[in-house]
């Protein structure tokens, strides 16, 4: 009775096939993966909408900021603080940051909120922008887009605003987009874009080039 074995040729078309079936699928279980990252992020977002609002309610319909400063004398408000050192140890940024707990922390259930699935590496996933047109630190009455970006993904700090040299306060500009070619303000790292949370609650997916100075300003 004989026993019928693969032979060399047949083997290694079947490995062929297997290897050229990974290279099809592979690509889709990572866009798939992302997608669902997404998903989580803008999640993430909606419900640090829900946070602001709750902490807008309990101080006057006044926004919060994006950080305090009351160990640095004359700017309480940090606004011509560096945004990449620390200004003293009573330092509270909006988010939990350094050895912050930050002012949102007693309106979310978990500080998983603030970390972003696709970027693990930093201690807060998301910026809250500190442009002097924005929304931060204003009364309610006082914001009239309510499409305005608020909070959005960011590879730096929690804030975020043009701080080059040059662009430092009290009156913080818009970064451009075209120069952020590191995608550090405006990351690429949802399929090719980023979530934000404007200033109505809503959270959206955004391309960087879809931008515009609008998406920034307040009340236009």
């Amino acid at each position: 009775m004989s026993c019928r074995v693969f032979t060399l040729i047949e083997l290694l078309v079947v490995i062929a096939i297997i290897a050229l079936l990974a290279a099809i699928l592979f690509p889709v279980f990572s866009q798939a993966r992302e997608k669902a990252r997404q998903t989580s992020c803008l999640s993430n977002a909606k419900q640090l909408g829900l946070a602001i609002a709750m902490y807008r309610q309990d101080y006057d319909q006044v926004n919060p900021r994006h950080r305090l400063c009351p160990d640095r004398a004359g700017d309480g408000l940090c606004s011509t603080a560096s945004p990449t050192s620390s200004t003293g140890p009573s330092e509270t940024w909006w988010a939990p940051y350094g050895g912050s707990a930050g002012m949102l922390q007693p309106y979310v259930k978990s500080p998983m909120l603030f970390l972003c699935p696709s970027y693990p590496q930093g201690q807060v996933g998301y910026a809250m922008s500190y442009v002097s047109v924005g929304p931060m630190g204003k009364p309610d009455a006082e914001v009239t887009n309510p499409s305005v970006m608020f909070v959005w993904d960011h590879a730096r700090t929690p804030g975020c605003a043009d701080t080059r040299t040059g662009n430092t306060g009290p009156v913080w500009g818009i970064f451009p987009v075209s120069a952020d070619t590191a995608h550090t303000h405006y990351p690429t790292r949802h399929s090719g874009g980023f979530t934000t949370l404007r200033y109505d609650g809503s959270a959206k997916w955004r391309k960087p080039a879809s931008l515009t100075n609008t998406d920034f300003i307040g009340a236009p």
